[in-house]
């Protein structure tokens, strides 16, 4: 998946799992995901299955700001885009 161009800090895209599945209100973006097709994410799992999401939580896309780094590891609490990012990167199993 794409990471905003304003929060890239590594080579990699995380998703903290913070409050999963039992607490969303404390949930935090570790990373930002990008918005680059038509407010719409596509992300390609290890089991070699994608999927497409559009972000419906005006937190998940904050303005973009030319020069400006967005500050990670935001609070969020009950964030839908979020709990789908969870929901999708692991399992209580």
């Amino acid at each position: 998946m794409d990471e905003r161009e304003d929060g890239i800090d590594d080579g990699y895209f995380a998703v903290d799992m913070t409050g999963y599945p039992d607490q969303p209100r404390t949930i935090v973006w570790a990373n930002y995901p990008a918005a680059y097709h038509g407010n719409s994410a596509g992300l390609a799992f290890a089991d070699g299955h994608s999927e497409t999401h559009k972000w419906t939580d005006a937190r998940t896309t904050p303005p973009l700001t030319a020069g400006v780094r967005l500050p990670l590891n935001v609070s969020s609490p009950n964030n839908p885009d979020l709990i789908w990012l969870q929901q999708r990167s692991t399992s209580k199993e």
